[in-house]
């Protein structure tokens, strides 16, 4: 079994760094409602916080044992379409059991064969487009946060106010 952890090194925590620390060090210098945000994790009673992974099975049956959706297949947030094919995934197996009734082994082959495509697909497009959402170093960070750097100066901020908060 392969796992891949999306998401650059950067964002991993220091040896007993709290959430609200990393998120701090690496979001810290934006200002705008950031700091706001900021430190409402720290008077916040829990945090979620996690990392994204993929993992890629090799299989997803054994025996009569069914791994379905993101147990099997998880294609992401990155990419989209974890309920798609969680539903569709569902769905062909219970087609691929009618059509070989009383053979669970060919029904689970049959089912793997037809859907393992897609699947791999779309684990492909989850790789492809993480950068965007988890860029792999600091200045593609720093990068994907222009926008939120560009509305903490003043004229922008004003214009944002007026355009889109007073209408």
């Amino acid at each position: 079994m392969k796992l891949l952890v999306l998401g650059g090194t950067h964002h991993v925590g220091r040896p007993g760094e709290d959430v609200a620390t990393q998120l701090g060090r690496v979001y810290g210098d934006l200002g705008w409602v950031i700091p706001e945000t900021l430190a409402g994790l720290q008077r916040a009673d829990s945090v979620y916080f996690d990392t994204i992974s993929q993992v890629v099975a090799p299989r997803w049956s054994t025996g009569r044992v069914v791994l379905l959706g993101d147990a099997a297949w998880c294609v992401t947030l990155f990419a989209g379409y974890g309920s798609s094919l969680a539903v569709g995934g569902a769905d062909l197996l219970g087609t691929s059991l009618a059509e070989h009734p009383g053979d669970i082994p060919a029904a689970l082959t049959a089912w793997e064969a037809r859907l393992r495509p897609e699947v791999t697909a779309k684990q492909k497009l989850g790789r492809r487009v993480k950068g965007v959402y988890a860029p792999a170093n600091p200045v593609l960070l720093w990068l994907t946060q222009l926008p939120l750097r560009l509305a903490t100066l003043p004229p922008v901020r004003r214009y944002l106010t007026r355009r889109f908060i007073k209408g």
